[in-house]
């Protein structure tokens, strides 16, 4: 997708952005074994901290009409599938995500702040550093002010 033109900042859906990240935090949290997919009991577990409360057929259900490739468990794609998360319209995001990619990991750093995320959209044009320091904010799941690369490469996969 084409960046936003030079001079106008991109409109980032913040809300949805954090809808996004909880359910990425959440699948991360209730994935035991961290092989990247939940069984049935995991996501009766993710989605009650999400405050939706499931029996376990409940669960087993939703497993089994959201498991896209039928291996009976739930990968991180598909949990966003069955979620709507699609529908929220951030596929922009993602692009620009990924085509700032290259430059953070040509910098070599592990952990990537507001400053670090502005420089290397602005190398393929596209956010302002307040959209930048909001869209960092909505990652950053321990508060420290930085994402890692890792993290920006996955939900840039997920957009």
């Amino acid at each position: 997708m084409a960046a936003a033109p030079a001079g106008r900042a991109l409109e980032v859906d913040l809300e949805a952005l954090g809808y996004i990240s909880s359910l990425v935090e959440a699948f991360q949290a209730f994935d035991s074994d961290n092989d990247g997919l939940v069984t049935a009991p995991e996501l009766r577990g993710l989605l009650a901290s999400l405050g939706l409360e499931r029996s376990e057929a409940e669960a087993r259900d939703m497993l089994a009409r959201a498991d896209a490739d039928r291996d009976g468990r739930l990968s991180v794609e598909e949990l966003l599938d069955v979620m709507n998360a699609g529908e929220l319209g951030l596929g922009a995001l993602g692009a620009l995500l990924q085509s700032a990619l290259p430059a953070l990991e040509a910098a070599g750093g592990a952990l990537v702040g507001a400053d670090e995320l502005a420089r290397a959209i602005g190398a393929v044009g596209g956010a302002s550093a307040e959209d930048c320091a909001a869209i960092v904010e909505c990652l950053d799941g321990d508060g420290d002010g930085a994402i890692t690369v890792e993290e920006i490469r996955l939900m840039a996969d997920l957009l």
